[in-house]
């Protein structure tokens, strides 16, 4: 840093804010440097030297969190300049000053194209370097026939960059490239080994977008692969004396890609994924990352049994490690055999099982979804037990709200039976019922009204099951909004099966009489509760003092619903025989008949015909009525904003004034007759309003305030 190629001021200033002990004192220093930095670019005559140290220094305060957007002018400056360092200093600067959207992109654009045209490769990669950076939806037809010659560019690094730079214009409009894509393709055989790798980018987002197009570059992408396993590239693209990792894992994703559903191409992979995966297992974690792309490969492109029980047995020995990572790869790797085929998961169902005991948050998480996948009817039971536990446990909300989710998902799909997918619902609306979706409570309520369907003598006692299990739950001083609304529903249309000792109806009455006093998140949970006081009190002639009391109190209440079920409530009390046909029993299930015509109104409308009552008319009929109307009545009925252009102002009549003084804006004298009380004083002129006004304006005497006390 004290090197001859920076100055003194430049080595204090960073000494000084690595000394800095507070913000404000590293503030405080980058501020004085900042003015520092504008009186030298403001000097004249500037070496290069020097401004390359001011562009750092620019960049250093920049980096610190302060603005120096005085320098991005200079920057651009410097990117004209011919010396091949200036402008080198001058990409860089501006490819950390600047965006691709800023302003003084329109400055830099034609020295792009310059140096894009230029003889010297160094300018080439400096300007394709800032392309890659700073290209604009609005540059890419200027640059990009430039940037396509390049990839034939006798030097290997202008042809990278300009790879790079094409797969930049992918990412912004893919129709440029799609369109020269037979270029691109031609870049694949080029003879160094890094410009084939930075196509391989472009080609698998191609890939992704358009997998018919690249299907015949599947036996290329093979014979690639297979000469990168056999080391027939040069030692210095090996890492590990792995030969070229990150291109062997590029190529396994195209082709993880290119092979699904595709019997014919998955074919000619599998020797070469086979042959990989034997040479990647050196005991490397550059090499297991292959063996997991190659797992990836095997699961999505069309399945072979050999290669999947090869993955598989790769997997197994990442599960049973003691390392992490390796475990985390196992685990999701594992997952994605599972999805192929749920029988290559049975054999490792404990080991996973364990993992859930592991401090690892990530792992545990990866695990849990595991799980979730490997799950069957068979051991539905134990990881649903799983899941529940951690749920129980868990802080994370959004941990918790996946966990639900699963929960659910596996109860719906592969519950035993009705009674554990009815208690397994009831743990997880007493854990976390707050994150539990309305449809899930209502798809509960409707296996208890419609039961299995098979036997309805087996549907009743699973009714009786599910009234003494939430009526013991109503008990319990905490529940959740949820379950309380699926405890009320329940006990409201089914609360005569109830076996427990020692309740009664007016008993369950009284427990749902007191539970709406209880504080609720959801203002809809007490509509629950009273309407199910409604149906107990409607079908059984229940008499309950307490629930009387507590109608009668929410009548008065700010929640319009449940103000309206309180006051339906007590109109429907008066009329016993009414309320029991309002509200029968178990007749949730049952089909609603409406009478479209609502001919039981015919009588009565008849009846109101005859007392003088005006008939009904249609829409069609009153819009025929409107049109007839006069227009007056018409536009008084529809008011609407008057877009007429008001008249033509015009010239006033001539007044005895201005008879006795000729043409308006001639002057005249004071002997002239002039209206009485008025000044007159000096050469008058005709005003616009008729006036006699010196200058045009009106000189009236005022007239006294009106006196409002």
């Amino acid at each position: 840093m004290s090197g001859g190629h920076l100055s003194k001021e430049f080595f204090e200033l960073v000494k000084s804010i690595g000394e800095s002990r507070s913000k404000q004192e590293e503030d405080k220093i980058i501020v004085g440097e900042i003015a520092i930095l504008k009186q030298h670019l403001s000097a004249p005559n500037i070496t290069a030297k020097k401004m390359k140290e001011y562009m750092i220094r620019a960049v250093y305060a920049e980096m610190l969190g302060h603005d120096a957007s005085f320098a991005y002018i200079h920057a651009v400056k410097l990117t004209h300049e011919k010396n091949l360092f200036a402008k080198r200093i001058g990409y860089l600067t501006c490819n950390l000053f600047l965006h691709r959207d800023h302003e003084l992109m329109l400055l830099l654009i034609n020295t792009m194209q310059r140096d894009l045209g230029s003889a010297n490769h160094i300018e080439v990669c400096s300007a394709l370097t800032s392309v890659c950076r700073l290209v604009n939806l609005e540059m890419i037809p200027a640059i990009s026939p430039l940037v396509f010659k390049l990839l034939s560019h006798p030097q290997e690094a202008v042809r990278k960059k300009a790879v790079v730079a094409v797969h930049k214009f992918f990412k912004i409009v893919p129709e440029t490239v799609l369109d020269q894509k037979d270029q691109i393709r031609k870049v694949l055989c080029d003879p160094d080994p890094s410009v084939m790798g930075a196509s391989l980018h472009v080609l698998c987002e191609v890939a992704k977008a358009h997998p018919a197009s690249c299907k015949d570059l599947v036996p290329s992408f093979v014979s690639i692969l297979k000469q990168i396993t056999e080391h027939r590239l040069p030692r210095d693209f090996d890492y590990h004396r792995m030969p070229a990792p990150w291109l062997q894992v590029k190529l396994l994703s195209i082709l993880s890609i290119l092979g699904t559903a595709d019997k014919a191409n998955s074919e000619h992979m599998y020797e070469i994924l086979q042959e990989c995966m034997r040479r990647a297992d050196s005991g490397v974690n550059v090499g297991y990352a292959i063996i997991y792309e190659c797992v990836k490969c095997i699961t999505k492109i069309f399945p072979d049994h050999g290669l999947l029980e090869l993955a598989a047995s790769n997997i197994s020995r990442f599960i049973s490690s003691e390392n992490h990572n390796l475990r985390y790869l196992g685990v999701t790797g594992l997952a994605q055999i599972v999805q192929v085929n749920p029988a290559y998961a049975a054999e490792h169902q404990m080991v996973v099982v364990d993992c859930l005991e592991d401090p690892d948050e990530t792992l545990k998480r990866k695990t849990l979804d595991l799980l979730f996948r490997m799950t069957n009817p068979q051991n539905v039971v134990v990881v649903v037990d799983k899941l529940n536990f951690h749920l129980r446990t868990s802080v994370d909300a959004h941990l918790r709200r996946d966990l639900v989710q699963k929960i659910t998902s596996l109860a719906e799909r592969f519950a035993p039976d009705n009674e554990w997918y009815v208690n397994t619902m009831n743990t997880v609306f007493e854990l976390s019922g707050e994150l539990v979706p309305a449809e899930t409570a209502y798809n509960l309520m409707r296996l208890v009204a419609e039961g299995a369907g098979e036997d309805e003598s087996a549907d009743q006692a699973f009714r009786v099951f599910a009234v003494n299990t939430y009526l013991k739950l109503l008990e319990k001083s905490t529940l959740s909004d949820i379950l309380v609304q699926v405890i009320a529903w329940v006990l409201g249309e089914y609360a005569r099966l109830a076996s427990v000792d020692g309740y009664t109806i007016e008993d369950i009455a009284d427990l749902l009489s007191e539970c709406i006093e209880r504080p609720f998140e959801d203002p809809a949970t007490r509509g629950f509760l009273v309407t199910a006081l409604m149906k107990l009190i409607g079908q059984h002639g229940v008499k309950s003092t307490t629930a009387e009391d507590i109608i009668r109190s929410y009548r008065s209440s700010r929640m319009t619903d449940l103000q309206q079920r309180c006051y339906e409530f007590e109109q429907l009390r008066q009329s016993p025989a009414v309320m029991r046909k309002v509200l029968p029993y178990d007749a949730s299930c049952e089909d609603i008949v409406v009478n479209k015509d609502l001919s039981f109104l015919d009588s009565f409308v008849r009846r109101k015909l005859d007392e003088g009552a005006k008939p009904y008319q249609s829409a069609v009929e009153r819009a025929r009525e409107q049109e007839g109307l006069a227009p007056k009545v018409e536009a008084e009925l529809k008011p609407s904003l008057n877009f007429m252009p008001y008249e033509a102002p015009t010239k006033p009549q001539p007044s005895p004034v201005q008879d006795a003084v000729g043409d308006a804006g001639s002057t005249y004298s004071t002997e002239a007759a002039v209206p009485k009380g008025l000044n007159v004083s000096g050469p008058r002129k005709w005003g616009p309003s008729g006036y006699n006004q010196p200058g045009g304006k009106p000189d009236i005497p005022q007239a006294p305030a009106l006196d409002l006390c």
